[in-house]
């Protein structure tokens, strides 16, 4: 596994190439969009899909799965995260 990118983005890291459920688009990269300051260092890490804007949540070995219904709840009243969809659509 490649190490985290450093630069202007925050935090972003390599993953093993994996498809958006929704989209199929390939993933390869990464970004926690939940603040936190890098992933595994808060209970919930999510990130989304550039394409499409589909929201994942990050297992700590860097995996994504779907979000359960309660934290789909969590993640929509959480502002920064829906910004950060929002941005992915536009």
């Amino acid at each position: 596994m490649r190490d985290v990118v450093r630069g202007p983005m925050p935090n972003i890291m390599w993953i093993k190439p994996t498809c958006c459920s929704r989209c199929d688009a390939i993933l390869e990269v990464i970004e926690p969009i939940d603040g936190a300051p890098k992933f595994g260092t808060v209970p919930m890490n999510v990130t989304v899909c550039d394409c499409c804007g589909h929201l994942m949540m990050v297992e700590r070995d860097l995996t994504l799965r779907e979000p359960t219904t309660e934290e789909l709840r969590e993640l929509t009243n959480r502002p920064i995260v829906v910004a950060e969809q929002r941005r992915s659509l536009n």
